[in-house]
């Protein structure tokens, strides 16, 4: 058990230096079992989450879900009760899925307009049973 876990680990490294060739230099990668709690970084936060909006993407092509706007949770989306903002304007989801894996966009919005800050990008991979989902 405790070389299947070892093994598991290692391939999660490996996997991880693969996927930072292929993102931004400063994006995140988070890695999480399915069932447990994740805080996601939003590493471009302004002085407070008033100014911050959280989406979501399934899928790298995939239509994006506006999950917190202007620091307000969407009660329109599934996993509604499951969010809230953390410190750092941070996006704290409870008892992960695998539905949840996928991107995750924390951007800064000033007086309604885009903040000409660079995008926080994280990168959320749900581990389920043996296998990852992504």
């Amino acid at each position: 058990m405790a070389d299947e876990c070892h093994l598991c680990l290692l391939g999660l490294i490996f996997l991880s230096s693969l996927l930072t060739g292929i993102s931004g230099e400063d994006d995140a990668h988070v890695f999480i079992s399915s069932g447990e709690n994740v805080r996601l970084p939003c590493n471009n936060a302004l002085h407070d989450c008033k100014s911050t909006t959280w989406t979501y993407k399934r899928f790298r092509h995939s239509a994006a879900v506006d999950l917190i706007n202007s620091g307000i949770k969407k009660k329109d989306t599934e996993s509604h009760e499951r969010l809230s903002l953390g410190s750092g304007c941070s996006l704290n989801i409870k008892n992960i899925t695998k539905e949840d894996s996928g991107f995750y966009n924390c951007r800064q919005y000033v007086n309604g307009r885009y903040y000409q800050k660079a995008d926080a990008y994280v990168f959320l991979h749900v581990l389920h049973g043996n296998v990852m989902n992504m």
